[in-house]
C-alpha cells in the first residue's frame, strides 16, 4: 500500500486497526487520526441548523443544487455516514420524496477543520463507471469543486456559530490546484448539422420532429442544454419569435429564433405537442406519436442519448464525434466567422467573461503547432532504400 491508497481513518464504523491494543501486539499501519475526525450522528441533525443544508438553500439554481447535494452526499459517504434508503413518490421515480433523508444529514460539518478538509480532497477518487474499471483520481477543476463546496459549508457554520471565525479563515486559506486544460468540444461545419438535421427530417414521427427542433434551436441559439429543457411554453413569445431562457445562476436573458427554427417549432406544436402549459421538450414514450406534457421537461442526459441516436443515422458523418455542448461552440463560431464581435458572442452565450467566450473562438497554441510542424517538416523523415538484395538476408 502507498501513500495515496489509505483511506480517511479512523470514522465511526472504521476505528484505528491498534486501537486499545499494545503497540507491539499488533501490525503497524498508517493512521490519519488518533480520534474521529468529524462526528456522525445516530439519527439525522435538523436541516435549519445544518451548514450543509443552509448552504444549499442559498444556490440560485436547482442545478447546482442538485449537484452540490450529490457532492457532500459522497463526502458523508465517505466518512462513515449512513445511507437512508430511497423513498418513491407514486406515479414519478424521478421526483424527490419530501421526506427524503440523505448521508449529509448525519454529519457534524461544523468539525470540519483545515487539515480534515485537506485530507477530504486528498483522498477523493473518481468512482468507476464500468464493472472492472480502477477508481482514478478527480480532475483538478473537480478538487477545486469540492473545495469551494466546502469552503461554502465552513462560512454557513460560522454563520449559525458552530464554528469560530479563525478556522474558517484557515479553510479558506487552502489553495485551489492550478492547471490548464485545453478548451473542449469544436465547432463543426455546416455539412455537419445539415446531416443530421437532414436524419431528423427523414421520418414524420413525433420524436423526429422533436429532435430536429431540439438540434436546431442548440446550433442557432448557442443554448446550454440545462436553458433548451428548461423552456416552457410560456418563454415564447409568438409575435417577437423571442424566447426567454434561464442561465447559470439563474441569469435570465432573450434569444431571438432564427425564421427557419421558428418554422419547425410550429410545426412541432401544430402537427404533435399542442399548446398546452409545460415544458417545450417533453418525453415521447413507447413510439407514441404525442409527447406527454408535463412541467419538467427532458434530461439533459436524454439530449445526449437523442444526439447521439440521430448521429448514428447519419450515415454521411460517419466517424465523426459529436457533443451537446459542440452545438453552442459552433454558434459562437459561425458568429465570429460572418463578422460579430466577442462582446456580443458573450451577451448571447450569457457568458459572465469575455475571457470564456475567447476559449471557444481561438486556440492560442495553433499557430505555434504549425510552425514547428513546418520547421521539421524536412527533418528525420525515410531515407531512400536502395533496390537489390540485402547481405544480411533480412
Amino acid at each position: 500500500m502507498d501513500d495515496t491508497d489509505h483511506p480517511l481513518v479512523p470514522t465511526p464504523n472504521r476505528p484505528p486497526a491498534h486501537a486499545g491494543q499494545p503497540a507491539h501486539q499488533v501490525d503497524h499501519q498508517v493512521v490519519d487520526y488518533s480520534e474521529v475526525p468529524i462526528r456522525i450522528s445516530p439519527v439525522p441533525l435538523p436541516r435549519a441548523t445544518n451548514p450543509a443544508f443552509r448552504h444549499l438553500r442559498s444556490q440560485a439554481a436547482h442545478t447546482s443544487r442538485v449537484s452540490k447535494r450529490s457532492q457532500l452526499n459522497r463526502i458523508a459517504e465517505m466518512l462513515g455516514a449512513p445511507i437512508p434508503p430511497k423513498l418513491e413518490v407514486a406515479g414519478d421515480s424521478r421526483k424527490l420524496h419530501p421526506q427524503q433523508l440523505f448521508p449529509m444529514d448525519y454529519v457534524h460539518w461544523e468539525d470540519l477543520t483545515q487539515d480534515v478538509v485537506s485530507e477530504i480532497i486528498f483522498n477523493l477518487e473518481r468512482k468507476p463507471t464500468r464493472d472492472g474499471e480502477q477508481a482514478r483520481d478527480l480532475s483538478p477543476a473537480t478538487r477545486n469543486t469540492y473545495r469551494a463546496l466546502l469552503r461554502g459549508v465552513a462560512q454557513e457554520a460560522w454563520g449559525l456559530k458552530k464554528m469560530s471565525y479563525e478556522d474558517v479563515e484557515r479553510i479558506r486559506a487552502l489553495k485551489a490546484q492550478k492547471f490548464k486544460r485545453l478548451p473542449g468540444g469544436r465547432a463543426h461545419p455546416e455539412d455537419v448539422i445539415k446531416a443530421l438535421l437532414e436524419e431528423c427530417d427523414s421520418e414524420d414521427t413525433a420524436l423526429h420532429c422533436r429532435d430536429g427542433l431540439m438540434i436546431a434551436m442548440l446550433v442557432t441559439t448557442g443554448m446550454r442544454r440545462a436553458e433548451l429543457v428548461g423552456i416552457q411554453l410560456e418563454d415564447i413569445d409568438e409575435r417577437t419569435h423571442e424566447v426567454k431562457i434561464t442561465g447559470k445562476g439563474s441569469k435570465e436573458r432573450v434569444i431571438e429564433i432564427p425564421e427557419g427554427v421558428w418554422e419547425r417549432l410550429i410545426d412541432y406544436l401544430d402537427r404533435y405537442r399542442g399548446y398546452e402549459p409545460g415544458a417545450l421538450l417533453t418525453p415521447i414514450w413507447n413510439n407514441r406519436n404525442t409527447p406527454k406534457v408535463t412541467k419538467k421537461g427532458l434530461s439533459e442526459a436524454t439530449i445526449n442519448q437523442r444526439l447521439e441516436v440521430v448521429r448514428l443515422r447519419a450515415n454521411s458523418i460517419n466517424g465523426t464525434t459529436i457533443a451537446p455542448h459542440d452545438m453552442r461552440r459552433t454558434f459562437a463560431t459561425d458568429l465570429y466567422n460572418l463578422g460579430m464581435t466577442i462582446r456580443e458572442i458573450q451577451t448571447l452565450l450569457g457568458h459572465a467573461s469575455a475571457t470564456t467566450t475567447e476559449t471557444y473562438l481561438f486556440d492560442d497554441s495553433k499557430e505555434y503547432r504549425q510552425k514547428a510542424a513546418k520547421l521539421n517538416a524536412n527533418r528525420f523523415g525515410m531515407t531512400q532504400r536502395s533496390e537489390g538484395n540485402h547481405e544480411d538476408g533480412s
